[in-house]
């Protein structure tokens, strides 16, 4: 069993140590691992050029959907990724949330790296795909971050946006944990309970490794507002609705006894993001959006030119 390790801060960085402390314990149950740093890859950012889906080597066209942006890591991390039966990611957060080059690569990844528009092309293409098969090998993730600041609110969108890079594969998350209070590099090694926290993850990681998707369940400290995510993210209405910023599934408020709780109906979470039915129903979402530009695509030269012959300049 394979476990792939992504650092996405700074080489010995705080992330990095929470890292290494995670493989570590994920090693000494058996499994093999093996560190990317993003620092040391070359990833060029996704151009939104739809080639993947509908360029030669397109994905409704049977293609692989291989992006078409040459001369950088992309193909190296994918087959790293490919390999993996795991995969942790450790980040520093700098302003709420993911470091832009984790956010990159995220964007590279794209349709051919999610599990129901990789099926429903295949559909679109008559049974024929390209695809690389093992994109649908089961995973399973772990999420480490770290912030300076010494409370949560100053990171709060770090863990719920790392989920952005795994729910297109299916990769099951089944630990994350927020590390604050080390602005310094190196400083979380001085912190016990946080190393201690990073290596339970680890085991946590490798132990999931292997086992049918089913039983893989969630080991987080914290089981979340959101029953499928396990984040605390919310979108709340102006009347009782309140919506998963990351699943998407729409609960009901409540508050009793000073307590305010969110419940999701068992409809709602089958239809979240993270499922195969939920990434589904945005395949044919995009399809309707495409059906739509080309009952117009006429008018789009003239309509074009106002933008072309714009050219504004300082005076």
């Amino acid at each position: 069993m394979k476990l792939l390790g992504l650092s996405a801060g700074r080489k010995m960085g705080n992330s990095e140590i929470l890292l290494k402390e995670a493989l570590m314990a994920a090693e000494a149950t058996g499994v093999e691992a093996e560190i990317l740093r993003l620092h040391d890859l070359k990833i060029k950012p996704c151009t939104g050029c739809t080639s993947c889906v509908q360029g030669k080597n397109g994905l409704i066209f049977g293609g692989s959907g291989q992006c078409v942006i040459k001369n950088d890591d992309m193909p190296l991390f994918n087959e790293k990724l490919w390999e993996s039966d795991g995969i942790i990611i450790s980040m520093p957060v700098f302003i709420f949330q993911p470091p832009g080059y984790l956010k990159v690569l995220i964007d590279r990844c794209g349709p051919s790296h999610d599990q129901a528009f990789v099926m429903e092309a295949k559909k679109v293409a008559g049974g024929k795909s390209g695809a690389d098969p093992r994109i649908f090998k089961s995973r399973v993730a772990g999420f480490l971050s770290v912030g300076g600041a010494p409370h949560f609110d100053w990171a709060s969108l770090a863990l719920p946006l790392m989920n952005t890079f795994t729910f297109p594969m299916e990769i099951k998350v089944v630990d994350m944990h927020q590390v604050m209070g080390s602005a310094i590099p190196g400083q979380v090694s001085l912190n016990d309970s946080a190393l201690a926290r990073a290596r339970k993850l680890g085991q946590n990681v490798a132990n999931a490794m292997g086992k049918p998707k089913e039983q893989v369940k969630y080991m987080g400290d914290d089981p979340g507002t959101c029953p499928v995510c396990h984040c605390n993210a919310m979108l709340v209405g102006r009347e009782s609705m309140v919506e998963c910023a990351i699943c998407g599934i729409k609960g009901e408020l409540e508050q009793k006894d000073g307590k305010i709780t969110v419940s999701f109906s068992e409809e709602q979470q089958a239809i979240s993001r993270l499922t195969l039915e939920g990434k589904r129903r945005h395949f044919y979402e995009i399809a309707d959006v495409q059906r739509e530009f080309d009952s117009r695509k006429a008018e789009l030269p003239a309509k074009l030119e106002k933008y072309k012959s714009y050219k504004p300049a300082w005076k």
